[in-house]
């Protein structure tokens, strides 16, 4: 199995132009396309793929699937076959079901929330051009310095039987843990890629959406992140700019005007690249407060019990 990287969420909002303006003018991101559904189609600067958001008009706030790449159009057989053996039901999506993008394969999680499996997708090229570009972006554009969506973290009741799931069939390495006395997960950060993590689980009710995180290129940027924030009065985690024990990360957290909860971030280390070649960091419950919030040692309780 070859899942190469997250690629895009596609998330439900209930004001469509308000997230857009929020996603356009506070994250970064460069709208796209739109298609008859109302759906609107938006991507970061350093990516040249045709979407990493997509909003979805609906009536309630959340996640509606999670896109994940893979290396070559045979995987999506092999996938659905996996799945299917692993008793998941699997669905088929033809090629401009999403649009500006081909065929896949959609299925969910253990706890719910559903993944799109795909190989293609539409080019619309580096926000700096394609062509002898000038290769710093240019900051007169609207919103955070974003480079490109990071990772997603989701909640489960039961995130050890993600894991299983995702490190079984999908091939997904396991980076950290976070474990109680009896050994079993709490929370997970999991790989298909060469990045720390692409995507997390994290305690609480089943098929809900936690966050989903834009990189930025340095901490100095996360601060104009902040600024930015703090200018527009974007509601945003109590706590300021801080830093993740795990993986060690510059971070700050806020929301969109739906209540998806965003993250602007800089600092996470390399993952090997291949799925099993190193074993996983873990940590004890009692510890993670520091693995959570370096700085503060505690976990704001809004932290978890807010998800969408």
């Amino acid at each position: 199995m070859a899942v190469s990287r997250f690629s895009y969420a596609s998330i439900n909002v209930m004001d469509v132009e308000a997230a857009a303006r929020h996603y356009v003018h506070v994250v970064g991101l460069r709208e796209t396309d739109r298609d008859a559904q109302g759906r609107v189609y938006l991507q970061a600067a350093d990516t040249q793929d045709h979407h990493c958001v997509i909003l979805n008009p609906a009536k309630t706030a959340g996640v509606e699937h999670l896109g994940f790449k893979v290396s070559d159009p045979a995987d999506l057989d092999e996938a659905a076959a996996a799945v299917t053996a692993y008793g998941l039901p699997v669905t088929r999506v033809p090629a401009g079901a999403v649009k500006g993008q081909g065929e896949g394969v959609r299925f969910p999680l253990p706890s719910g929330q559903h993944m799109v499996l795909y190989y293609h997708a539409d080019k619309v090229g580096y926000l700096t051009g394609m062509e002898n570009p000038n290769p710093v972006s240019a900051h007169s554009t609207p919103g955070g310095r974003v480079t490109h969506l990071d990772h997603t973290l989701i909640s489960a009741q039961n995130p050890g039987d993600n894991v299983k799931f995702l490190t079984e069939v999908l091939d997904f390495s396991l980076t950290e843990k976070v474990v109680d006395p009896a050994g079993n997960t709490l929370a997970a950060f999991l790989t298909c890629g060469h990045t720390m993590h692409d995507l997390a689980i994290g305690p609480g009710p089943d098929n809900h959406f936690h966050h989903m995180a834009f990189g930025m290129d340095s901490r100095t940027e996360v601060i104009h992140g902040v600024d930015l924030l703090k200018e527009k009065a974007v509601p945003a985690l109590e706590y300021g700019i801080t830093r993740h024990g795990i993986a060690g990360v510059t971070t700050i957290y806020f929301h969109d005007p739906s209540g998806n909860r965003n993250e602007f971030y800089n600092g996470a280390y390399l993952a090997p690249g291949a799925p099993g070649w190193v074993p996983p960091i873990v940590w004890q419950a009692e510890h993670f407060p520091r693995g959570a919030f370096y700085y503060e040692n505690a976990v704001p309780e809004a932290f978890f019990a807010e998800v969408t």
